[in-house]
């Protein structure tokens, strides 16, 4: 190809004839709507459709409940300011301890705590059960089990699923079978990922959002209960051993100083009763060495007790305050779908499908169209 040519074919696709002007588009647009005005009927029966099917899918639709617990909590420290160097390097002179309040958020998401939960007891109609049993139940699990059943082959092994397994309250978690455990970890797990949400709103206040997602109302508000209360006391116990356990050893040492001092006490005692002339000079230096022991255990052992006391006053005084600032009522939040809401929606949706297909068909019958007339004029 030349200069020539590229000139001729530059001329062609800038002619007049090549180039959309708006009265073109205009005269398009208006060739599509009155199709489509020509199609009303069929756009109005698909937009009655999209009601109907938007009513059904409306009543149908099991809403999901939403439990929201919101609190606080706040460590009331004692300061440690009458602990004294000695308490400080044992140790124990030290607010902060293993768990604080990001660490019981954290908890929330403790597959062990969801399980503790899911084992707490519920009555539902004067009949004890527990969490995990309600659970299975609301949620339909074991609806097909008489038809599985009924369809196995007994002479074979089958791999047990819920239709097999039970959870009877009061049943200790230590003795559950291996498909026991099975069952319950995978539904701690899968409540964890997509049921259970904790959010910290505010880290220098210490608030947060504890919230259960589920289809049945009444479980979402009692496990979200039970969880509270598992996470709550089982934080609130590990305080107060972490707490207990260093008072302890404490009091040991305590203990210890004390037996020392003791047994030299006796024995300045003894020595005394054995060696009547205290004038010799053995006798001075000996007696000199159980006091200057005395005296240092005395010390040390006064110290000590002072300190635990004010110990057992900071235990005190750090106990940790948790504070329920929200708790969830009946009626629970939910995504409940307006059938008139729903219904409008599905129409439209469904209305503007059919303007697209519609349109899709007029661009081809006039695309058939035009191929006819060229083939014709050929």
């Amino acid at each position: 190809m030349d200069i020539k040519d590229l000139e001729d074919l530059l001329q062609v696709e800038s002619s007049p004839e090549n180039k959309i002007s708006f009265a073109d588009i205009k005269g398009i647009v208006k060739d599509y709507c009155t199709y489509i005005w020509s199609k009303k009927w069929i756009l109005i029966a698909a937009g009655f459709i999209g009601v109907i099917i938007g009513i059904i899918h409306a009543y149908i639709y099991k809403p999901t409940y939403t439990a929201t617990y919101k609190f606080s909590i706040e460590s009331k420290n004692g300061g440690g300011s009458g602990l004294s160097a000695l308490s400080m390097l044992a140790g124990f002179g030290s607010s902060s301890g293993t768990f604080s309040g990001d660490n019981l958020v954290e908890l929330f998401r403790s597959r062990s705590m969801v399980e503790m939960a899911l084992l707490k007891p519920i009555i539902i109609e004067g009949d004890t059960m527990n969490l995990l049993e309600y659970k299975i139940l609301a949620d339909s699990a074991r609806i097909k089990c008489n038809e599985i059943k009924a369809k196995r082959d007994v002479s074979k092994p089958h791999i047990a699923t819920l239709c097999d397994v039970y959870f009877p309250y009061g049943q200790d978690r230590e003795t559950f079978t291996r498909e026991q455990d099975s069952i319950i970890m995978a539904i701690a797990s899968e409540m964890i990922t997509n049921d259970i949400s904790i959010e910290k709103i505010d880290k220098k206040l210490s608030y947060a959002n504890f919230s259960v997602s589920s289809k049945n109302e009444k479980f979402a508000k009692e496990f979200s209960s039970a969880m509270i209360n598992t996470v709550f006391d089982f934080y609130l116990k590990s305080k107060r051993e972490n707490a207990q356990r260093n008072l302890n050893e404490f009091q040991t040492r305590a203990d210890s100083i004390r037996k020392e001092l003791n047994k030299s006490l006796y024995a300045v005692a003894h020595y005394r009763d054995l060696n009547m002339n205290p004038s010799k000079s053995v006798l001075g230096v000996e007696q000199l060495k159980y006091q200057t022991d005395i005296q240092i255990n005395t010390a040390a052992y006064s110290e000590i007790v002072k300190n635990i006391e004010v110990m057992k006053l900071d235990m005190a005084k750090s106990e940790p305050l948790i504070q329920e600032i929200d708790v969830p009522r009946y009626p629970l939040e939910n995504d409940k779908k307006g059938k008139v809401k729903t219904g409008i929606k599905y129409g439209f949706v469904v209305g503007f499908l059919a303007i697209f297909v519609l349109c899709g068909i007029h661009f081809f019958q006039k695309l058939n169209s035009k191929e006819e007339t060229e083939n014709s004029f050929e």
